[in-house]
């Protein structure tokens, strides 16, 4: 695969059904020195879904469904990464540090596909995500079965490395698998209305923008850890994109 195809295929599907052949000769004619545009391009259209062509039925707003599950396995899988937070915790004790979960749940929810209430189709789904989910279960059973033996505790060197590799490898299957899974389902499900999607997008951007400004405040209270700041930076461009193609998605709509 050559540079050309690869960056072609950073834009959204409709972008590249319509115009990847296109895309793709004017990066392989003018060569490394369009690469930067060419990223740029891609990132602002995935941002902006209300300039996407429609090339079948319903398209945009399977994309988005997968694209919006997608930015919540990076957000799972980045908070994950940093140091545990006492600013960002799940804890009905400590409501404030739990606040900004509150919009982001309520998004996810908005933007979850139906599936349909037809027996044949329902077997289909629980088919398809027993297909898709079966490795990723085997891989997270080896990874608890290894830390309730404690086995864990006590390697060093190269097979403590491992184990964090394994773990973090896992993290990420996870992940990919559920996206997937979320891929699939939008080709039987019915899907989030696009109003429902800006809504769930709008949602989800607040509840990353409220997490973003939780973290930043909390390290600048503190000592500075490049860590928490590198979270906070990180949990607040998720939050701009999310608004981001939120806002456009309304735009669309109206």
């Amino acid at each position: 695969m050559n540079a050309a195809t690869l960056l072609t295929r950073l834009y959204p599907p409709a972008v590249r059904e319509r115009w990847g052949e296109g895309i793709s000769h004017e990066v392989s004619a003018a060569g490394i020195r369009s690469w930067p545009d060419t990223l740029a391009g891609a990132a602002r259209l995935w941002l902006r879904p209300g300039d996407w062509p429609e090339t079948s039925t319903g398209q945009t707003r399977r994309v988005l469904t997968v694209a919006l599950f997608a930015l919540t396995a990076a957000t799972g899988l980045l908070l994950r990464s940093a140091e545990p937070s006492t600013t960002l915790r799940a804890d009905v004790h400590h409501p404030a540090t739990s606040l900004w979960l509150v919009p982001l749940l309520l998004g996810i929810g908005l933007a979850v596909p139906l599936p349909p209430l037809r027996g044949a189709a329902l077997r289909s789904l629980t088919a398809t995500a027993l297909r898709i989910l079966a490795a990723p279960a085997v891989a997270v059973v080896a990874l608890c079965l290894m830390a309730w033996s404690g086995a864990a505790e006590h390697l060093t060197g190269l097979a403590a490395a491992a184990a964090v590799t394994y773990y973090w490898l896992t993290l990420g299957f996870v992940a990919l698998r559920l996206c997937v899974l979320v891929a699939r389902i939008a080709t039987i499900a019915h899907l989030p209305t696009t109003r429902r999607l800006s809504t769930a997008l709008l949602y989800i951007g607040t509840g990353l923008a409220l997490s973003a400004s939780q973290n930043l405040l909390a390290a600048l209270r503190t000592a500075l850890r490049p860590g928490s700041l590198a979270e906070g930076v990180a949990l607040g461009l998720l939050a701009a994109a999310a608004l981001s193609t939120g806002r456009d998605l309304r735009r669309r709509r109206a």
